[in-house]
Formats: structure tokens, C-alpha cells, sequence
């Protein structure tokens, strides 16, 4: 009998469970609500806050979007 196959590395689920991989697009996702709500709801200081709830996941977003990566072999 041949040995069982096993996936790919890529293929493999990474360990660590839920939080790792989910952990920062839900905190995004809560930062952008609030910001979202306090641009709807509330003046002065709200308004700042709304602006860096909102403008940390647009930054991030560029962060990763613009980074280099290395040449594919």
C-alpha cells in the first residue's frame, strides 16, 4: 500500500485557531464601525475620532496594497 499523500504546505490550516487569522480584520472592522457611527451621531471630539477610525484601516489597507514583494522565481 503507498504511503497517504499529503497536501501541500500552502494547503495545510494554520495553527492557532480562530483568532490569528481573524483577529485584525474584526478589530479593522470595529474600529471602522465606530468611526462610521461617531461621524453619524456626534460633534468635536467625535468628529476627530471619526477621522481616525476611519482613515487607520484606509492607511493600512494602503500599507499592505503598496508593499513590495519579492520577485516570483
Amino acid at each position: 500500500m503507498p504511503p497517504p499523500i499529503e497536501p501541500p504546505s500552502d494547503l495545510r490550516p494554520t495553527p492557532g485557531g480562530f483568532l490569528p487569522l481573524w483577529g485584525w480584520p474584526i478589530a479593522l472592522g470595529v474600529l471602522t464601525a465606530t468611526g462610521l457611527l461617531s461621524a453619524l451621531v456626534s460633534d468635536g471630539w467625535g468628529d476627530v475620532w471619526s477621522w481616525v477610525a476611519l482613515g487607520v484601516p484606509v492607511a493600512v489597507m494602503a500599507w499592505f496594497g503598496l508593499r513590495r514583494r519579492p520577485p516570483s522565481p
